[in-house]
């Protein structure tokens, strides 16, 4: 977990400036699906800087956000029925049953060890008839999955998932009823991405490289634009919902 905590500490201030993090048609179609009710008490799986816990709070009883990273916790002003608690999802913490929903927006890609014991661990906090809502950037298609690949072994360490890998995981919890729904972010700006990563100049200009010169067929499935030293791309986000 150190280690881990680390690398997001690292990147806590400049994770806000994200386009991605901050689109509010994908927050707004995560919190739709989310079914929130007045009486729920929520936990928010690497919460990060809590975009996704202030955008359910006004429609919950309250929400319990966890994160390993403190500085990630740090750069939100923890106000009302939001409460932050640093902590990792694969160490059991709470009681069983005792969550109404459970929330995890780009978080088990970097979950490296133990991955299925993380979404057990969701399940398990869940009450009867609880919903879990998980969603992961995905490759566009299998097709580019090895350049998808390629790009992020460059940037960190992490999990490459396509919907059915994380049907899967989250069948294996227990969850009924796993359905997938996709959010496409469109003309999302490769350099935003890569200056607020925290990864050094060169790296960023390597990445974005294989962006600009990239082959047809990835540019067809990212739908790339060049536009003013820039690459414009769409993102490829599924949100999947389960019944415990």
């Amino acid at each position: 977990m150190q280690d881990e905590a680390k690398c997001w500490d690292h990147r806590a201030g400049s994770f806000d400036r994200l386009e991605w993090a901050k689109s509010q048609s994908y927050l707004r179609t995560l919190v739709r699906l989310g079914a929130f009710r007045r009486h729920h008490l929520v936990l928010d799986v690497g919460t990060g800087t809590a975009i996704v816990a202030k955008a359910i709070a006004p429609r919950v009883s309250q929400v319990v956000a966890i994160d390993i990273s403190q500085k990630m916790l740090d750069k939100t002003r923890w106000e009302g029925n939001m409460r932050c608690v640093r902590a990792d999802i694969r160490q059991p913490l709470f009681a069983e049953g005792v969550f109404d929903r459970v929330t995890a927006r780009m978080v088990f890609h970097h979950i490296l060890r133990d991955t299925q014991q993380a979404m057990d661990e969701c399940c398990r906090v869940l009450r009867p008839g609880g919903r879990m809502v998980l969603s992961e950037g995905v490759p566009p298609c299998e097709e580019v999955r090895p350049d998808f690949v390629r790009i992020f072994r460059l940037k960190e360490r992490r999990l490459t998932f396509m919907g059915p890998d994380l049907a899967e995981m989250m069948r294996r919890a227990g969850f009924r009823g796993v359905r997938t729904h996709e959010v496409h972010l469109r003309r999302m700006s490769v350099r935003n991405w890569l200056r607020n990563s925290g990864l050094p100049e060169a790296v960023q200009e390597r990445i974005y490289l294989m962006h600009s010169e990239s082959s047809e067929t990835f540019q067809r499935a990212y739908r790339l634009v060049r536009r003013g030293g820039d690459c414009l791309i769409d993102f490829r986000m599924l949100i999947l919902v389960g019944t415990k």
